[in-house]
């Protein structure tokens, strides 16, 4: 259950970091580099959550569902 609280919580500060990004984005005009820092957060929150499901998956703290 732990687990899926992190994973989550991960994806939620992942969307509202595209959110501040896409804001950013709008109301700067592509004058100020806060963009690019978002969305550069965006992606290691990406890589570190991928990272974070591959080790679940070889400890056994997730399994995949049987069809």
């Amino acid at each position: 259950m732990l687990m899926k609280i992190i994973i989550v919580s991960i994806l939620l500060v992942i969307l509202a970091s595209m959110g501040m990004a896409l804001f950013s984005l709008v109301k700067d005009k592509g004058q100020s580099d806060r963009t690019v820092k978002a969305l550069t957060v965006r992606i290691a929150l990406s890589i570190g959550l991928l990272i974070i499901l591959m080790i679940g998956y070889k400890l056994g703290l997730i399994a995949p569902h049987s069809l």
